[in-house]
């Protein structure tokens, strides 16, 4: 016997499907139109993490509960559904909880494209209370990519993170991706630029929650000081004893907003580690033959470690 949930009353059936799990509201918002517009309307806001993965000749989504803990290995294919045309095979994990959306096409074609930017503004309306991340791999298109990006920013997304992972993309579209960022966005830049690649930072600096970028070369540290996460450590920076032990004592003052970050240093050597951490703390500095690490207190009492290993300045919670 079917259950006449269209009949109900509107709260009635936000309830039912805030009771649902992730498989049944994804396959929900499948039925109809209709059906897709109450599970827009009924999500909590941010209850969701909606993961949409570019390819070069394809898409997957991936649905869950925001901070939910996935094994790939619990997942497992569940069914095949015919959308515009285009068959999208379907995975969940045992507990429904995870819900995956895969789209490939051996097709070398513009029409696939096409295809795929129309399944993300259609999910991605549907989801858009979600946290959502957004991930093209490298060979996607850049001009592609940056339309979904447009589309995303001019429909207000609360975009979570993005992962622009297109090593030889044109400087003018880091140009955009960098202006177009959200405050608090975590950013992963995996481009590689020329040398003198220039950009313009906006007033007080880049807000971002974590960035992490690939080759760092063009970069100022002093454009993302309120930035909470910076991971420059997949190459040189060319940064002062002075510069180093002056960006720690911002820390310690919450001029600076780092919480964490990773540098790989051209120049310093380990003996420079004592001037690096001059001032910062009365506590001694602990070493081995690799290591050495200071603990040292911000203004809120916030405790941070600060290490130099290998050539690599790191900065972490004090979290034991």
């Amino acid at each position: 016997m079917s259950f006449p949930l269209r009949r109900l009353p509107f709260l009635a059936i936000r309830e039912v499907i805030q009771s649902m799990d992730t498989r049944e509201i994804f396959l929900f918002s499948l039925v109809s139109k209709k059906s897709r517009n109450f599970v827009m309307s009924s999500i909590p806001k941010n209850s969701l993490s909606a993961e949409f993965t570019f390819r070069r000749y394809g898409f997957l989504l991936e649905l869950m509960p925001k901070g939910y803990f996935k094994q790939e290995h619990d997942i497992v294919p569940d069914a095949s559904y015919r959308i515009r045309g285009e068959f999208l095979l379907t995975s969940a994990s045992s507990d429904n909880l995870n819900v995956q959306c895969d789209f490939h096409s051996s097709s070398r074609t513009s029409v696939v494209q096409e295809y795929v930017r129309k399944l993300f503004y259609r999910f991605s309306k549907t989801f858009k209370k979600s946290k959502i991340n957004i991930k093209f791999e490298d060979g996607t298109r850049e001009e592609f990519a940056m339309g979904i990006l447009r589309f995303a920013w001019r429909n207000g997304f609360p975009l979570d993170r993005i992962d622009f992972r297109l090593k030889y993309s044109c400087p003018k579209t880091i140009r955009r991706l960098l202006k177009g960022c959200q405050e608090h966005t975590s950013m992963y830049i995996g481009t590689k630029l020329p040398e003198g690649f220039k950009y313009t930072p906006p007033p007080g600096g880049y807000k971002l929650e974590s960035l992490i970028v690939d080759y760092p070369h063009w970069i100022n540290p002093d454009d993302f000081l309120q930035c909470r996460e910076v991971d420059f450590g997949s190459d040189f920076l060319d940064l002062t004893v002075e510069y180093l032990n002056g960006l720690l004592k911002k820390i310690i003052n919450m001029e600076c907003r780092f919480e964490s970050f990773l540098f790989k240093l051209k120049s310093i050597k380990p003996t420079d580690f004592q001037e690096i951490v001059k001032g910062l703390s009365e506590r001694a500095i602990k070493q081995d033959e690799v290591w050495q690490v200071l603990e040292f207190e911000r203004k809120d009492g916030l405790k941070l470690l600060v290490s130099l290993h290998n050539g690599y300045l790191e900065l972490y919670d004090d979290y034991l």
